[in-house]
């Protein structure tokens, strides 16, 4: 935990408990420490601690139970994409999870931006291909460039459909891009961003989708291999 400014206290403790959330800190079922823990914690009020606990709730990824207190809620909980944050926590069950969405989601998205991208668009793909490379030793950075790269190439559809899904569900591409990195590093990224980039502006939609495909089933492939995350955790 981190101790707050007193500016906009609740709003930054709230930012704080989604990223633990997200990150698998809390497990679902899980109860959190009580108000007075995270008071004392976080250097700030209960006020402050409630109100933050207030907005996760309505988001659906916590659930207080009266005379128990503060517990996360289970990925099959009610939540709908209008709550703005899906009830999803990242864990080592659930990255599988992301990686078959990008999987089905990437392989059309690209197809699109590859008929209606402008020159651009492609300049900004270009922009965090190039951020990309200047991270490449810091796992985080690059993580967070890999992912505007993709809602680059979502926001290039023209469709908002795709940009607004991946953006409500920006957290959770961020938390699990910033695991892959960690654990896989960033060769594969940075090879397979060039070649679908060269694709794209080659106009070549065939190539560019099966680059997509590939670079997420290697993804999946590679975590299997090293045995790093398992469904039956």
């Amino acid at each position: 935990m981190q101790r707050v400014r007193r500016e906009r206290v609740s709003a930054q403790v709230f930012q704080q408990l989604k990223t633990r959330l997200i990150e698998g800190v809390w497990r679902a079922g899980e109860k959190l420490p009580s108000e007075g823990e995270l008071s004392e914690l976080f250097g700030v009020s209960r006020v402050s601690i409630r109100e933050a606990l207030h907005r996760l709730a309505t988001l659906g990824l916590l659930e207080t139970r009266h005379g128990e207190g503060t517990f996360v809620c289970s990925a099959s909980s009610d939540c709908y994409i209008n709550n703005l944050l899906p009830a999803l926590v990242l864990d080592r069950t659930s990255i599988y999870d992301v990686l078959e969405y990008r999987q089905t989601m990437e392989k059309g998205i690209v197809a699109l931006v590859v008929e209606k991208a402008t020159e651009a668009d492609i300049e900004i793909f270009e922009s965090y291909y190039r951020k990309m490379l200047e991270c490449k030793e810091n796992s985080t950075e690059f993580a967070h460039a890999d992912l505007d790269f993709h809602l680059a190439l979502a926001r290039a559809t023209k469709n908002q459909v795709f940009f607004k899904v991946n953006s409500i569900i920006k957290d959770i591409l961020c938390a699990s891009m910033e695991n892959i990195v960690g654990l896989l590093g960033p060769q594969d990224g940075l090879d397979f961003h060039r070649r679908i980039l060269e694709a794209i502006k080659a106009r070549d939609s065939e190539t560019a989708q099966a680059l997509m495909e590939e670079h997420v089933t290697r993804t999946i492939l590679r975590l299997k291999k090293e045995k790093l995350f398992s469904r039956e955790t």
